[in-house]
C-alpha cells in the first residue's frame, strides 16, 4: 500500500469523516474537505474518501468516478477506543484500505491481496522479526483484556463458570449490519447457526452473546427473541467480550470480529459467513471463498491485520502509533478504570469541577454522581473535595465518617497532583493531575494517606527505580513544576543584596496560610511570617530570598507577610522571577510543607522543614519535628517513583483520556504558554471568567 503523504487534499462527503479528530494524520493528506470547498478553491484533489460500504457513499463514488480518483475505504481499527462513547470522533486506529472493505467478501481488499502474496513474497514483509512482533502484541491484548471498544465492564467470575459442561457462545450481530450484508449473511442464516451450535454440542452451555449497541438500544440483533424460544442463555451485559473467550470451548460466528478475537484467544471457531478471517486455514467454514488460496497462521493473519493494515495515532498528541503503543495507552485506560471500580458519590464539589472529577473518576465497572452528604448510601464512597467537610468528621481526620446507623462510610478525597497544571488552580485552570486517596490525604500527617501507606511499604523494583531517573532527568530539562506559571516580565528589586557573594544562600518559600497542609501538617511554626523568623534564627548570616506563593501573590488566596518582618528577616523578596531561578541560585530551600521543597530535592538542593510535609521523613530533608508514622529510609527515585508514577492520576484534559506522567511532562513542555504582554487586573478577571466558563461546560473533544 501507499505509505507517502499527499500535500494535495482529499475529498469526503461524509461530515462525520471530516470530524475524526487527526483524521488527515490517518490518511497522510494535508487536509481532509468537502467536494462544495474544493470546488470553490479549485483544489487539486489527491482522493475520495469513503467509510466502508455505507449506502450514503454512492454520490462520494460517483464524484470519484467522474474525476478519475482513486477511493480510500476508512473503517473503524480493531482497537477503537476506551470512550464511552463507542463511536467518539476520538479514535485510536483506523482501517484504510485503496482497493475494497476487509469485510466485503465479494471484492478483493488489501488485507485479502496480502495475505495471497506467493509465500516467498509474504515473507519478504512478514519475516520472523515481524511474527515475533506480532505474537507478542497479540498475547499481551488478550493478557490485559484489549478488545475493539475498552469501556466495558468485566463479568462477574461466577457468571463465567460453568462447571464441568464447556462453555459454547455463539455471537450475534446487529441487524442489516454492512458486515453481515457484504459477509455473505442473510436474516435466516443466524437462526440455522444458532440450532448447528445446538446440535452439535450436547450438554453444553451454550450462551447467546448480543452486540454492544443492542445492549444500549442504538441497534437491534438477530438472535435474542429465538434464543429465548429455545430457552438459552443470553449474555446482554456488554461486558469484556475477552474473558468470556478466554473460558469458551468453541465459539460460532457470522461475520464479527470477535471470531478472530476468540482465535486470538484459542477458541475453536466455526464461522458461517465470509469475514476477513475465514478460508485461511484458522477456521471451520460453511462457506468458501475462491479467491482466498493461501494457509496462514494465526500471527500471519494477526499480522496483516493489526499491522499491515491498521493505523494508530496517539489521541493526546496526534503521533503515528505503533501497534504496542496503542496497547500500552489502553493499558493504562484499563488501569485506571480498575481503580475506579467503585460507587462514587460525590459531595459538595463545585460545579466548575464537576465535569473534570467525572472524568477522572469514570470507569466501566464503577458509578460517579454528584448528589448531597445526606444522600450517599452506605454502599457507596462519598468523596469530597480535600477536607471540605472536615467540620462534619470527628476528628477531621478523614479516613471515614460514620453514618446515622453506625456503619463506618467509606470516603475518598480528592486533591490536586504534584504536576497539575500550566496555570493557577486559583484562576479556574483545570487539573491534568489528581490525587484519589481513600485513606486520607497526602499532607494530613495524622492520616493513613494512600502515600504513606505506599512509601511505608512498596519494594520498588530495578525497573521502576530506571523509570524514576529518567522522568527526573525529564523534568529538570524541561524545568517543570506544579503550576508551570510564566514569570513576569520587569526589573528584579533586592531590599539587600550587598557582600552575600559569600554569604549562603537560603530560599525562604511562602504558602497559602488557611491551605489545609498548613492546617493539618504544622505545629510551631504555621505562618509565613513566622517561618522567616524561623529560618533568619537558624540562618543568621545567611542572604535569605523570600519568594510569596503564586495564589497569594495573585490576590487569591490568604498569606501576606507585613513589611515589618520583611525588612527584619528577609534580604530578597522576589516578586516576579520565576520559582526555578531563584531555587537555582540559592544552596538552602527552607519550608513549611510547600510542595517545592520536593521540587528541590529533584534538584539537589539542600532541603529544611518546619511542618510535616509528604516528602520529609524519609531521610532525604533536615526536619525540625518528629515524625512519628514513617518508617522507611527512601532513596529519591524511590520517592519520585511513588509519588509521581504510582500516587497520581493524570489526565489529557483535550482528549479525557487517562495519560503517564511522562506524557504530561512532555505535554507541558511542548505547550509552553507564550510570555504575556498585559498583566491588569481586567485581563486576569477575564482569563478567570473564561476558564469557568470553560470547566462549567468541559467535555473531551
Amino acid at each position: 500500500m501507499n505509505r507517502e503523504a499527499d500535500s494535495r487534499p482529499a475529498v469526503a462527503f461524509s461530515s462525520g469523516i471530516r470530524a475524526i479528530r487527526n483524521i488527515e494524520r490517518f490518511l497522510e493528506v494535508d487536509s481532509l474537505i468537502s467536494p462544495r470547498h474544493a470546488w470553490k478553491n479549485r483544489n487539486a484533489v489527491s482522493s475520495v474518501v469513503v467509510w466502508g460500504r455505507k449506502q450514503n457513499s454512492q454520490r462520494a463514488l460517483q464524484y470519484a468516478g467522474c474525476h478519475g480518483l482513486n477511493v480510500r475505504y476508512v473503517e473503524d481499527g480493531w482497537i477503537r477506543t476506551s470512550s464511552r462513547d463507542a463511536h467518539s470522533r476520538c479514535c485510536y486506529s483506523l482501517l484504510v484500505d485503496d482497493t475494497g472493505v476487509y469485510y466485503d467478501s465479494r471484492q478483493p481488499s488489501d488485507i485479502e491481496n496480502y495475505l495471497n502474496l506467493p509465500d516467498a513474497d509474504f515473507a519478504l514483509s512478514c519475516n520472523a522479526k515481524a511474527l515475533e512482533y506480532a505474537r507478542e502484541n497479540r498475547q499481551r491484548m488478550v493478557e490485559h483484556g484489549i478488545t475493539k471498544y475498552n469501556f466495558c465492564p468485566k463479568p462477574a467470575d461466577a457468571i463465567l463458570e460453568s462447571g464441568a459442561r464447556p462453555l459454547v457462545l455463539v455471537i450475534d450481530q446487529t441487524r442489516d449490519d454492512a458486515s453481515v450484508r457484504f459477509g455473505g449473511m442473510q436474516e435466516g442464516d443466524f437462526p440455522a447457526m444458532l440450532d448447528r451450535a445446538v446440535a452439535e454440542n450436547p450438554g453444553a452451555r451454550i450462551v447467546v452473546r448480543t452486540h454492544p449497541d443492542v445492549v444500549v438500544g442504538r441497534r437491534e440483533g438477530y438472535l435474542s427473541e429465538y434464543a429465548r424460544q429455545l430457552g438459552l442463555e443470553i449474555s446482554a451485559a456488554g461486558d469484556n467480550p475477552i474473558f468470556w473467550l478466554k473460558k469458551a470451548a468453541r465459539v460460532y460466528v457470522g461475520t464479527s470480529q470477535l471470531g478472530f478475537e476468540a482465535l486470538m484467544c484459542g477458541c475453536r471457531v466455526s464461522v458461517a459467513g465470509l469475514p476477513f478471517y475465514a478460508g485461511w486455514g484458522l477456521t471451520e467454514d460453511y462457506q468458501t471463498l475462491a479467491r482466498r488460496v493461501r494457509t496462514r497462521t494465526l500471527d500471519q493473519v494477526f499480522h496483516a491485520s493489526h499491522v499491515y493494515l491498521a493505523r494508530y495515532l496517539d489521541p493526546v498528541s496526534g503521533a503515528r502509533w505503533q501497534l504496542h503503543e496503542c496497547i500500552e495507552h489502553v493499558r493504562v485506560q484499563l488501569e485506571a478504570f480498575e481503580r475506579n471500580a467503585h460507587a462514587f458519590a460525590c459531595v459538595g464539589i463545585t460545579p466548575w469541577k464537576k465535569g473534570i472529577v467525572a472524568q477522572y473518576l469514570r470507569s466501566p465497572d464503577g458509578n460517579v454522581r454528584f448528589c448531597r452528604r445526606d444522600d450517599v448510601s452506605i454502599d457507596e464512597r462519598a468523596v469530597y473535595w480535600s477536607f471540605s467537610d472536615a467540620r462534619m468528621i470527628d476528628g477531621s481526620t478523614g479516613a471515614g465518617t460514620s453514618s446515622e446507623g453506625g456503619e463506618r462510610q467509606a470516603v475518598s478525597r480528592l486533591e490536586d497532583g504534584f504536576i497539575r497544571s500550566r496555570g493557577l488552580g486559583s484562576d479556574f485552570v483545570l487539573p491534568a493531575s489528581l490525587v484519589v486517596d481513600h485513606g486520607g490525604l497526602y499532607f494530613d500527617p495524622s492520616s493513613d494517606s494512600d502515600l504513606q501507606a505506599l512509601l511505608n511499604s512498596v519494594d520498588c523494583t530495578e525497573e521502576n527505580i530506571e523509570r524514576a531517573r529518567r522522568l527526573r532527568h525529564s523534568l529538570l530539562a524541561s524545568r517543570l513544576t506544579k503550576y508551570n506559571v510564566s514569570s513576569r516580565a520587569g526589573a528584579v528589586t533586592p531590599l539587600d543584596t550587598a557582600d552575600s557573594d559569600n554569604a549562603l544562600h537560603v530560599l525562604v518559600v511562602g504558602q497559602v496560610e488557611d491551605d489545609q497542609s498548613i492546617l493539618r501538617g504544622c505545629v510551631d511554626v504555621s505562618s509565613n511570617g513566622d517561618l522567616c523568623r524561623a529560618v533568619r534564627s537558624a540562618r543568621p548570616s545567611a542572604h535569605i530570598t523570600y519568594k510569596p506563593h503564586p495564589d497569594v501573590e495573585s490576590g487569591n488566596r490568604k498569606g501576606a507577610v507585613s513589611a515589618r518582618i520583611l525588612d527584619e528577616c528577609v534580604d530578597r523578596v522576589e516578586h516576579q522571577r520565576n520559582f526555578l531561578d531563584c531555587l537555582e541560585e540559592s544552596d538552602e530551600l527552607h519550608t513549611m510543607t510547600s510542595l517545592s521543597g520536593f521540587e528541590a530535592l529533584l534538584r539537589g538542593k539542600t532541603v529544611h522543614t518546619y511542618g510535616m510535609p509528604f516528602y520529609a521523613g524519609w531521610g532525604l530533608t533536615h526536619d525540625h519535628v518528629e515524625f512519628q508514622k514513617r518508617r522507611r529510609i527512601r532513596t529519591l527515585e524511590e520517592l519520585i517513583y511513588l509519588c509521581l508514577v504510582v500516587y497520581p492520576r493524570y489526565l489529557d484534559v483535550a482528549s479525557g483520556e487517562f495519560i503517564t506522567v511522562e506524557q504530561l511532562v512532555s505535554s507541558l513542555a511542548t505547550g509552553a504558554e507564550k510570555e504575556e504582554s498585559a498583566h491588569s487586573n481586567s485581563m486576569h478577571l477575564w482569563k478567570k471568567l473564561n476558564n469557568i466558563r470553560k470547566a462549567v461546560n468541559y467535555r473531551p473533544v
